[in-house]
Order: structure tokens, then C-alpha cells, then sequence
């Protein structure tokens, strides 16, 4: 039964529902938001008592003429949130620091609305920070905070040293940007990097990932007998122009693209995946490759580029794709509300979508090979909440004056490609790092925003800036990646770090170690047993790196999750081994077969009269791009002498060598 304590009465405030739940005097699933004594109670008391009325201010008289009304908090549009200090790094033994934040408005007034910001992180274990904007710190680390204010979100990073004086700081020699860059932020966070690898491991990493394959045994001979000096500068560049690194470079874009027979048929597939091997053949820049792919028109089997519109079909699947693959950014949350963690609105997304609101197709009811691409003079997109159409808008700057038959996309990648966009160079040169090392300087690799800064803003900045100088051609940027020492560290991690280290993974003092994919894993086991692998469709002999489409009839690669192409995301390739992968590698059938095959190369070998060290010698440096060492010759001899068959023990040593982590495994 209610009592007259639990009824609104219109003029006791005290009783209104807003403040109780507020409250939680009464049950709602929003739970506590306020105290009797807090800065938002007390505001929204007063209003309330004062009768919900829009309040007005008024300027001060100038010039002796009367005082003008301002806008009232309903009109006032919050412009710009900014929060203090900034980024920064504390003082050494001062691990707080308290967070203002300042709104700016529209008329020109900027209030401090700390007491009203909304503050949070997610890295609550190494510092927290509380309602009012204290930030306390745990440990060493540097650590991003969300400020929430009306609809703008702002981050701020901060980083706090707690000093280790035993640490000793050493690193190995800066052999250009990318080394000073990743270097000094070591041992600003005192971190020590790994040692420099060996030529064996050097050799096996730099071809898996330049071309995506094994060097042969002869190619691993000759480049660790080589005495040159720069043999593994040169190493590189040769690599850079071979067909495989092509075709892999393609794979890794087809699949972010979505080539799939399902969505451009199986003609359609083929020709966009050759016009993809061909640009990274001939290191076409990439500001001309993000023209061609959001502007193209015409035929789609004669246009390949214009498969962009053909996958993402309506405006803003164009809009989702495009933020995605060109900008890093990730618009989705957007479609039907604010986005929840970053500055972008409903009217960012729609306006986005706009530029593609008159890509229009036909042709399809003939024959869906022939689809063709073309712009109508007609075609809006509707804003969903404001009911109105959106004219095209680049997160807050317009298209401009168009025309009727103006190509509005035209207007978008000269947004997108011009020296001052804050997204395309860098989200571009994030993705050529997170292939080489397993993770971006911004991870997830397509999530750039505010709330989400690179790890180290400097490295960004400088692979950006060569991207940019070098024309936006990728083979510079990789070739600077390469030749560093930064990308040669060891994947062991160096035994004792600083006792107040943090996480060292984002800050690269290690590579990474990750399984093969799919394709690099089936094509290096045929690479090894000599015995070609077959796919439908593909004369034998082809390449899994060579393929077009993503789904395949294989069932090693549906085993070992080669990606469908159904999404826009990096996250699609799965990278870490399972239970029955490991199963369908020890129990597999063909593998087990073109080991034993008499043209397979280990039959070869061992039917040409080599002596059992020479063939040892020649599986190791096929399979794991290395000699074998002293211990192991021993074990090999020893399961040898006890094997009544020759051939039989060699197949075994293979067997092993193929199922083993040195060879599953990227390191």
C-alpha cells in the first residue's frame, strides 16, 4: 500500500521520482547515482523546486546599451571538452594527480564541470581514479582516462615512474627512427628489450613474413654461409621484389576486404584479387588505392576497384567499411546511438554514409558477373532520430558546395588523403606493424580514438611521417621496419626486468610468437615434403597464399581457420593453435603420405646416395631454416642405428620436425 510519502507531489521536490531513484530510495535498475550532499543532487533539486524552468542569464551591459539575454542551457551546444593537465607523466613519488575538466560552449563561456564529468579507466590494476577526478596510481605504467561530459568524450594519458635504482638501462644499437623511437620509451619505462636474433631465426622470420613462405635448403645455405656484411639488408630488399611477396601482401588485403565468390561471384573474385597482387607488385601508392577503391564506377569484372560498393552494398555499409579499412576507426556504435567510448555521434555516421547515398547498381538481374557501379543524380540518407536528409560530412567538416552531378566520394578521399588527416597514414602504417609483430601501436589494430592512444605516439608518428614522404608506398615503410633491430629482438624475453616493470608487451621489448596461418602452414609442409598441394578449381601446384577466395573446399584449410571473408576485422584469422588442429596434424593422411612419397624431396634425398648427415643436414634446413646442432645429430644417429629401416627413421625425424612447436610456430 503506498503512502503519501511514496506519491510525486508537484510542489515537494523531495518526493519527485528523478531524485529518490536518484537516490535509490526507490528500486530501479540504475541503481545509486547520487548522495543527499552531491553537486548533482543539489542541482537538480534546485531546478526542480524552481519549477523545471529553462533558467536565462544575461551579459553585462556594454557601451551603455541594455543587457542582452543569452542562450539558455537548452540552445547552448557544447563545443569542445578539455581536460587538464593533459597528458603527462607525474613526478617521481607522486603517483596522484587530480583531473579537471572545462566545457566550452557554443556562445563562448567555458565552465568547469568537474563535479559534473563522468571519469573512468580500464586499467583499473595498475591505477584507478575516482568521481571527483583523482587519479592514484598503482605502479609503474601509463595509463588512458575516459572523461565523459553531455555527449563529448575526451582521454587523457598519463604515466607514472616508480623509479627501480638498481635498474641498469641497455639496449641494442639504434639502427635508424624506428629503434631511437621504441628504444627511448624502454627506458623511459624502464624496460629492457631481448637480445638480437641469430641469422637462423632471422631468416626464417623475415621470409614468413615478407613472402609468406620458407627459404629452400638451398636458399637457408647460402645465406648463412654468406660473410656480407649487409647480407640481411639485402636479404630484404631481394624478398620485397619476389611474385610470393605479391601474392601474400594481397591475401592479407582480400581478406580484410571481404573477396569472397559470395559476395562478387567467382569470376568477380578472381579479377579483384589479381588487381589486388598487381598494385602491391608494382608498390602502387595507397592514397591512389583508396581513390580507385571508393570511386570507382563501371563494370565490376573491368573495374575491380569498384568491388568496394559491390560488398558494401548500401550507404552505410560503404560508410562502416571505408572508417574501417582506410581510417582505423570503428563507426558501428554510432548507427543507432553516440558512440560509448569516443567523440562520434549519430550525425558523424549518417554523415559519412551520405557520400555514398547515389552509388546505385544494375545489371544484376542479367547476369551478376556483369553488375556495374553508377552514380544517380537522386539519393539522400535520412538521419533516423532527426528525420532529415544528411548532407555528406566528414566528422564535422562538409563536402562543401555540390552539384548535381558531383561525385560526392571525390570530396571524401580528398578529406581522406590530404598530409593533414589525423587517421589515414597512421591507421595504414599501424596495420604494415601489426603483421610484422603480431600487434599495432594502436590494439585492436582498426579501433583508433582518443580513449584508445597508440602505445608509443612517437613510433606512430615517424612511420606515418615515412609512409607519407615515401609517397605512400608501402615497400619503404616495410623496408625501414625490417632493417631495425626493434623488428630483430628475440622472441625470449629478457630474464629479469625492472622490479617495477609494466606489462612490456605493448612497448615491443620482444617479438611476438604466433602459429602460422593456414595458408603459410599447408604451403610450407608442401615446401617441405616437394609433393604439390590441390584445391578446386586451381591447377596443382598452386599456392594456398595464391588463392582468390576465402572460402575454400580444403579441409586443412578449414582446419586450421582460414578465414570466410565475412568480415571487415584483422580479428577474423585466429592465430592461436587448438586441440584439434594439433590432432589433425599428427593423424593427417596426406601429410603422412608425401613424407614417404618417393618424389617427395626426402625420397629424392635419400635415393641419390647422400650420407644420413647430409640428408639430416638438408631436412632441417627445408623445415627449420637451420643446421642441426650437436645434440641433436646424436638422437637422430640413435634413432637411426636402431631403426631396421633407413628410409622409415628418416620419415619419422620429418614427421617430428613437421608437428614441432619451432615449426608450427612464427618466432
Amino acid at each position: 500500500m503506498k503512502t503519501s510519502a511514496d506519491v510525486p507531489t508537484p510542489n515537494d521536490p523531495d518526493t519527485s521520482l528523478i531524485l529518490r531513484k536518484g537516490l535509490g530510495q526507490v528500486p530501479h535498475q540504475g541503481g545509486t547515482r547520487f548522495r543527499l550532499a552531491s553537486p548533482e543532487y543539489q542541482i537538480l533539486r534546485a531546478w526542480i523546486d524552481n519549477g523545471c524552468r529553462p533558467s536565462r542569464t544575461r551579459t553585462p551591459p556594454a557601451n551603455g546599451k541594455p543587457p542582452v539575454a543569452a542562450k539558455t542551457p537548452a540552445t547552448l551546444k557544447l563545443v569542445r571538452l578539455e581536460v587538464l593537465p593533459g597528458s603527462r607523466r607525474l613526478a617521481e613519488g607522486h603517483p596522484q594527480q587530480q583531473l579537471v575538466a572545462r566545457a566550452y560552449f557554443d556562445d563562448g563561456s567555458i565552465r568547469d564541470v568537474t563535479d559534473l564529468a563522468v571519469f573512468s579507466t580500464n586499467e583499473k590494476e595498475a591505477a584507478e581514479v575516482n568521481s571527483s577526478g583523482l587519479v592514484k596510481f598503482h605502479r609503474t605504467s601509463e595509463v588512458s582516462f575516459l572523461v565523459r561530459y553531455l555527449d563529448r568524450i575526451t582521454g587523457v594519458r598519463l604515466s607514472f615512474l616508480q623509479r627501480d635504482h638498481e635498474f641498469t638501462s641497455h639496449a641494442p644499437a639504434e639502427i635508424n627512427a624506428i629503434d631511437h623511437h621504441v628504444f627511448a620509451k624502454q627506458r623511459e619505462l624502464q624496460l629492457l628489450p631481448a637480445e638480437v636474433i641469430g641469422d637462423e631465426t632471422f631468416l626464417r622470420r623475415v621470409y614468413l613474413d615478407v613472402i609468406g613462405a620458407l627459404p629452400t635448403s638451398e636458399e637457408a645455405r647460402q645465406f648463412l654461409d654468406s660473410t656480407v656484411a649487409d647480407k640481411r639488408a639485402r636479404l630484404i630488399d631481394e624478398l620485397l621484389e619476389r611474385d610470393e611477396y605479391a601474392s601474400f601482401w594481397a591475401l592479407k588485403w582480400a581478406d580484410l576486404m571481404r573477396g569472397s565468390d559470395v559476395t562478387i561471384s567467382r569470376r568477380g573474385v578472381h579479377s579483384f584479387h589479381r588487381y589486388l597482387v598487381e598494385r602491391f607488385r608494382n608498390d602502387r601508392p595507397f592514397d591512389e588505392f583508396a581513390r580507385e577503391t571508393l570511386t570507382s564506377l563501371g563494370n565490376t569484372l573491368h573495374t575491380p576497384a569498384a568491388n568496394f560498393h559491390r560488398i558494401a552494398r548500401t550507404p552505410d555499409e560503404a560508410a562502416e567499411a571505408m572508417a574501417q579499412l582506410f581510417l582505423g576507426v570503428r563507426i558501428g556504435c554510432a548507427k543507432c546511438h553516440n558512440h560509448p567510448f569516443e567523440a562520434i555521434t549519430q550525425d558523424d555516421y549518417y554523415g559519412l554514409a551520405a557520400y555514398f547515398a547515389r552509388v546505385k547498381f544494375k545489371g544484376k538481374q542479367f547476369m551478376v558477373d556483369d553488375e556495374i557501379v553508377y552514380l544517380d543524380r537522386n539519393g539522400d540518407v535520412r538521419h533516423p532520430t532527426k528525420n532529415v536528409n544528411m548532407l555528406p560530412v566528414a566528422f564535422g567538416e562538409a563536402a562543401g558546395d555540390l552539384g548535381p552531378d558531383d561525385d560526392r566520394r571525390e570530396h571524401l578521399v580528398v578529406w581522406l588523403t590530404r598530409a593533414g588527416n589525423p587517421y589515414f597514414a597512421k591507421s595504414l602504417a599501424n596495420r604494415v606493424w601489426y603483421h610484422l609483430f603480431g600487434r599495432g601501436i594502436v590494439e585492436p589494430v582498426d579501433d583508433f580514438r582518443d580513449t584508445n592512444p597508440p602505445s608509443n605516439p612517437e613510433l606512430l608518428n615517424a612511420l606515418a611521417g615515412e609512409f607519407i614522404n615515401s609517397g605512400y608506398r608501402l615497400k619503404p615503410v616495410l623496408r625501414l621496419v625490417l632493417n631495425s633491430n626493434t623488428y630483430q629482438l628475440s622472441s625470449k624475453p629478457v630474464s629479469r626486468q625492472s622490479k617495477f616493470a609494466p606489462n612490456s608487451e605493448p612497448y615491443f621489448t620482444n617479438h611476438s610468437v604466433r602459429m602460422l596461418s593456414a595458408e603459410q602452414l599447408l604451403d610450407a609442409i608442401t615446401a617441405v615434403t616437394g609433393i604439390s598441394e590441390t584445391f578446386p578449381g586451381y591447377p596443382r601446384g598452386t599456392r594456398a597464399i595464391e588463392l582468390a577466395e576465402g572460402a575454400i573446399e580444403h579441409p586443412f584449410l578449414k582446419a586450421f581457420a582460414k578465414p570466410v571473408r565475412d568480415v571487415t576485422c584483422e580479428c577474423a584469422r585466429e592465430d592461436d593453435p587448438s586441440l584439434s588442429q594439433v590432432i589433425h596434424l599428427l593423424n593427417n593422411r596426406d601429410v603422412v603420405q608425401g613424407i614417404k612419397s618417393s618424389e617427395s624431396r626426402l625420397g629424392q634425398w635419400l635415393a641419390s646416395g647422400k650420407t644420413n648427415d647430409e640428408v639430416v643436414e638438408l631436412v632441417y634446413l627445408a623445415t627449420l631454416s637451420r643446421r642441426p646442432t650437436t645434440a641433436e645429430r646424436e638422437v637422430i644417429h640413435r634413432h637411426l642405428s636402431a631403426s631396421s629401416d633407413r628410409a622409415a627413421g628418416f620419415y619419422d625425424v620429418q614427421h617430428a620436425l613437421l608437428i614441432s612447436n619451432e615449426f608450427l610456430l612464427r618466432h
